[in-house]
């Protein structure tokens, strides 16, 4: 099934003029079986929502996964910090560019944050190519929860988006707190890419061939934790269980993979604190 992406919003931080209009495919199986393109569902998010280029201001308990706790590392990695991106940034020379982004993670369970009263309130984690370095185009996949309102009900949702277009919702995949995620995005070009996404924990994948996106320098590897934009606002920062990002590597056009050590370390002051473990995990923990 062909799909048209028409553009949404402009975003004031975007540089140059945004793409009218994008195609892509779409295809997704569950447990091995495919699904009929008649039932594939996908939907616009509201104008606005995620996607927003990371926004800068100013340089500057134990980890687990599942039952097992990991062993703390000497951190090496630069750090700065953002209103809005919590995580790994590696970046790499405008010759030697990225091909493919891999990261798996697991969706958090997300309750409302203590003392916050701005709504709606959410957090995204996410795999994405620019966005850092090169501001005029994003390229990402990922989950996002969202708390409407005081009443704490919680709404979970996979997306993908290239920006500056709007995002798109993958109804056909289910995400519940604690659901694994493996997620891989291949550039076959600069205005084109595949983005494979996977429900490890309940068998469902979906992927999509993007056709005449904006263009990507593909110079910055995200693995990033989110405070989501959504209409022209930050959306208050839902409070979150640990996210680790494991078997995060990015692939060159020479063929070298790139990893998290080396990578600048994103932290949202007073939101989210990100700290490399090693050179394929990080992990980001809600910061008081």
């Amino acid at each position: 099934m062909k799909f048209l992406g028409t553009t949404l919003f402009l975003l004031g931080v975007i540089s140059q003029p945004i793409l009218a209009e994008f195609s892509f495919t779409s295809t997704a199986e569950q447990n091995g079986v495919p699904v009929p393109q008649s039932e594939i569902n996908l939907k616009p998010f509201e104008p606005g929502t995620l996607g927003r280029i990371r926004s800068l201001t100013g340089d500057a308990g134990d980890p687990k996964i599942g039952a097992t706790t990991l062993r703390r590392v000497k951190r090496t990695n630069p750090t700065a910090t953002s209103n809005n991106w919590c995580g790994s940034v590696r970046t790499t020379t405008s010759t030697n560019q990225i091909k493919l982004i891999h990261g798996t993670f697991q969706h958090p369970t997300c309750t409302q944050r203590p003392g916050v009263i701005t709504y709606p309130q959410a957090a995204a984690a996410w795999v994405g190519i620019d966005g850092d370095s090169w501001t005029s185009a994003l390229l990402q996949a990922g989950t996002v929860c969202k708390i409407n309102n005081s009443t704490g009900i919680v709404e979970n949702e996979v997306w993908w988006q290239w920006v500056p277009s709007g995002a798109y919702t993958i109804a056909n995949i289910p995400v519940f707190a604690g659901d694994w995620f493996d997620i891989t995005i291949n550039t076959t070009s600069a205005t084109a890419a595949s983005i494979k996404i996977i429900n490890t924990s309940r068998g469902y994948t979906q992927s999509f061939n993007i056709y005449a996106g904006a263009t990507l320098a593909r110079v910055d590897a995200d693995w990033v934790v989110e405070r989501p934009y959504y209409g022209t606002a930050l959306a208050g920062f839902a409070q979150f269980t640990q996210v680790w990002f494991q078997n995060a590597y990015a692939t060159l056009t020479s063929g070298t993979n790139l990893g998290i050590t080396g990578a600048k370390q994103y932290q949202i002051p007073g939101g989210c604190a990100s700290t490399e473990f090693d050179n394929a995990r990080l992990y980001a923990t809600v910061a008081s």
